[in-house]
């Protein structure tokens, strides 16, 4: 019996000697069993291979890349590749051309717009005569004006029809009045208000489109078979006669020759052609000069509005034409 007892003494110490050694070679993830498993389960390795695949650390995923349609893929942190989809654009489409810079032949917009504005009048002294024909819905009026231009400022006086005759016009630094016999003292106009079907008061004037816009020059076009610059013009300020322009010049002759006109909104009301028959000299050198323009509604009802200049002379105008306190005599 005592002999028993002492063999069980031996091999309890056995055992306690084996789990403590097992307890020092464990690493963190074998004690993780042992908690799990508790003594016994230490000693006979109880636990399956799965189990302990599941304590193994994962690797990290793999980058996932998405592609919708027409993106433009982008690196993102952490590795990942995604496309980002355009947004739509509403932008005008006068709007959407190329800027200047990015065309081969770069152009001085300022200095095509001054000697196509040369050719609508503005000139250090000339005079000729517009006369005004609106055709709407069947109904025909005229008038008749002498106008006279030195820069800018305008100075014009109605002749025709009788009921008419006397009025006058007065422009000075984009403002403008008007003044008819009976009254005391003239009205200040805008440029923009209505003068006789599609025209406005400031159509009859000598354009300035070089200092009053900003222009950003557009895809080139072809008008009538001429190969033309186009220009996007922004006004400059609220004292102009339109918001915005869309202007078509003849890159042979440097005159305008088409010109779509916009609200600050973007839309089109109205546009116009221009004709170039008459021509006068200046420096030395035969010019083209306005001779008509066609004022087009944008609902194309088939009402127009035609401005035929004739009788362009260049001559010099003394001041008192353009001065205001003058202006009623």
């Amino acid at each position: 019996m005592k002999g028993i007892v002492n063999f069980a003494s031996v091999l309890f110490l056995l055992l306690v000697i084996t789990a403590s050694s097992l307890v020092d070679a464990d690493t963190g993830d074998h004690v993780a069993q042992v908690e799990r498993h508790g003594f016994f389960g230490r000693l006979f390795s109880f636990g399956s291979d799965s189990e302990a695949e599941a304590e193994r650390p994962k690797p990290a995923p793999k980058p996932v890349q998405t592609e919708p349609a027409g993106g433009k893929s982008s690196q993102l942190n952490g590795g990942s590749q995604v496309r980002i989809r355009p947004v739509a654009d509403n932008t005008l489409a006068l709007a959407k051309a190329p800027p200047a810079s990015s065309f081969a032949d770069p152009v001085d917009a300022y200095a095509i717009l001054k000697r196509a504005d040369e050719s609508r009048g503005n000139l250090q002294g000339i005079a000729w005569k517009v006369e005004v024909e609106s055709n709407e819905k069947g109904r025909k009026d005229s008038m008749l004006y002498d106008i006279k231009a030195r820069g800018f400022n305008i100075s014009g006086t109605n002749m025709a029809p009788p009921k008419s005759k006397g009025q006058k016009l007065l422009m000075l630094d984009n403002n403008m009045w008007f003044h008819k016999p009976g009254l005391s003292k003239p009205i200040p106009i805008s440029l923009r208000q209505k003068l006789m079907g599609q025209a406005s008061y400031g159509d009859v004037a000598s354009t300035n489109y070089a200092e009053d816009y900003e222009a950003t020059r557009l895809a080139d076009e072809t008008v009538d078979g001429a190969p033309c610059y186009v220009f996007d013009l922004k006004a400059r300020n609220s004292h102009t006669t339109y918001d915005r322009i869309k202007y078509w010049v003849d890159k042979q002759r440097l005159v305008g020759v088409k010109a779509d006109y916009y609200t600050l909104s973007g839309k089109r009301f109205k546009s116009a052609n221009m004709n170039y028959g008459s021509t006068v000299m200046i420096n030395g050198e035969a010019r083209p000069f306005i001779s008509q323009i066609a004022i087009f509604e944008e609902l194309m009802s088939g009402d127009v509005t035609t401005l035929s200049m004739t009788k362009p002379q260049l001559t010099p105008l003394p001041d008192y034409i353009f001065n205001l306190n003058l202006f009623m005599k």
